[in-house]
């Protein structure tokens, strides 16, 4: 919905400005907002980034065959855009990022992209994509006692009381954990102004902090309509898997990824969780 949201507002603008000012040549009855989907469709799915040596800057563009091109999150493969040798013309040249013997296929990166991101653009997504992530929404609790004093100071930074963080298969933002600790400050921690959120706060933030990330995941879990066990299942049913389309198939992968990233996260917080346990009954 954010994407067509985007798009919506992109057209827009569009009519406004350089439709508006060429309406002779560009009329509205022909570059309609349907037209401008197509468009942006071909660009998005079918440009390819290009280096240019020369001037040392990055452009997109569309070139024939360089399009067809399969996908590696793991490919270090380029495009370069350079001048000819003895000429006034320029070229794009594929340089591989390692030997590749004959009937090979010379794969590229489309760019550091999630599934979804994958999915929405392209129509695939990637088993071990190593820049997959989910979206983890979080809020200061409207009944939380310094909710006015943590929303004002929010807003003094230019944040909302509502924040949307990635979460990766391996990692957590830090940007994350300090807007938890921030969430999770009791009157105690003192003035937020003189907090420092790079930092735990205290034991017991921290903690809080953790707790509140692990319901943050299994909340989000508990929102898809099946568990990863039943996808993974699903999945591993070759005969099963077949009888769903494309589409469907993409999707189920999809949710799956974004299913063990949740899993994986609740399970670095238990460890951490764990840990604390063991700080207290030390103290």
């Amino acid at each position: 919905r954010s994407f067509q949201a985007k798009l919506h507002a992109e057209y827009a603008a569009l009519r406004e400005t350089t439709l508006a000012r060429h309406a002779d040549v560009l009329p509205a009855d022909v570059v309609t907002y349907d037209a401008f989907v197509w468009g942006m469709t071909m660009l998005l799915s079918r440009g390819v980034d290009l280096k240019d040596e020369d001037a040392g800057t990055g452009q997109l563009g569309l070139v024939p065959y360089a399009d067809l091109l399969n996908h590696s999150p793991y490919s270090s493969s380029n495009f370069m855009y350079t001048a000819i040798p003895f000429s006034k013309q320029r070229e794009v040249v594929l340089y591989a990022d390692r030997p590749y013997a004959a009937n090979d296929q010379v794969l590229i990166s489309y760019g550091q992209k999630s599934n979804a991101e994958l999915l929405l653009l392209y129509g695939f997504v990637v088993d071990r994509n190593r820049f997959d992530e989910v979206e983890l929404r979080v809020a200061l609790a409207e009944d939380d006692e310094r909710y006015g004093e943590k929303a004002a100071f929010l807003a003094s930074v230019g944040l909302t009381a509502a924040q949307a963080f990635p979460l990766l298969i391996d990692r957590y933002s830090n940007e994350l954990v300090q807007f938890l600790r921030l969430c999770c400050a009791s009157p105690s921690e003192g003035p937020l102004s003189t907090l420092s959120f790079t930092e735990p706060l205290s034991l017991a933030n921290e903690r809080a902090v953790f707790e509140a990330l692990r319901a943050g995941c299994q909340l989000a879990l508990e929102k898809y309509p099946e568990t990863e066990e039943e996808d993974a299942k699903l999945m591993g049913n070759a005969a099963m898997f077949a009888t769903l389309s494309r589409r469907q198939r993409m999707a189920v992968k999809l949710r799956r990824n974004e299913k063990r990233i949740l899993l994986r996260t609740i399970r670095v917080c238990e460890q951490e969780l764990a840990e604390f346990d063991v700080s207290e009954a030390r103290l």
